[in-house]
C-alpha cells in the first residue's frame, strides 16, 4: 500500500506552534542544510536521524528532517513535535525502525539539475520485505531540500 508521507508536496500542515512544541536545542551546524550537500547526503543524513529520532536529545531527528524539507513541502510548516507524531504512525514507523537499507538505483536528476529522484529500501532485522521509499529532492537557494517522500 502506497503512502504519502507528511513531506510530500501540497500537503496542508498546521503552521501552530506552541512552547512546548518549539525544539529542545539548535541544530548543530554541521547538519544544516548546506550547498555542499548532495541529494545521496541529505537522504542518508534524515534516514540516519530519523532512525534514532531522541538522539541526541528529544525530537533531534524530526527536526533535522523539517529543517532539510523544502517550503514546497507541507512538513516544512510542522514542529518537531508535529512531525514526530507521524513518525508513530504504522505507515512511517519504518523511519525509525529500520536495520538495513540499500540504495539499488542510480540518483536519477532532472534536465534542468534542480530536482532530483531516489529509491531507498529499507526494513528491519528479520524481515524478508523490503519498504521502498521513493525520495524526491529540489534545490532551493543552491541546497537539495526534500520535496516528498512517498512509501510503499
Amino acid at each position: 500500500m502506497e503512502s504519502v508521507h507528511p513531506w510530500s508536496s501540497g500537503s496542508s500542515a498546521p503552521k501552530r506552534w506552541t512552547a512546548t512544541d518549539e525544539p529542545a536545542q539548535a541544530l548543530p551546524a554541521e547538519v544544516l542544510p548546506s550547498t555542499a550537500r548532495s541529494p545521496r547526503d541529505v537522504i542518508m543524513l534524515v534516514l540516519n536521524a530519523l532512525r534514532r529520532p531522541d538522539e541526541p536529545y528529544d525530537d533531534y531527528g524530526p527536526q533535522l528532517a523539517i529543517a532539510h524539507s523544502a517550503p514546497s513541502n507541507g512538513a516544512s510548516q510542522l514542529s518537531p513535535v508535529q512531525f514526530a507524531k507521524y513518525l508513530s504512525e504504522e505507515s512511517y514507523v519504518i523511519f525509525s525502525e529500520w536495520d538495513e537499507m540499500e540504495i539499488e538505483d542510480e540518483l536519477q536528476i532532472a534536465a534542468d539539475g534542480q530536482r532530483a529522484y531516489q529509491e531507498v529500501l529499507v526494513r528491519r532485522a528479520n524481515d524478508a520485505s523490503w519498504t521502498h521509499i521513493n525520495w524526491t529532492l529540489v534545490k532551493h537557494a543552491g541546497m537539495w531540500m526534500t520535496e516528498s517522500v512517498v512509501t510503499y
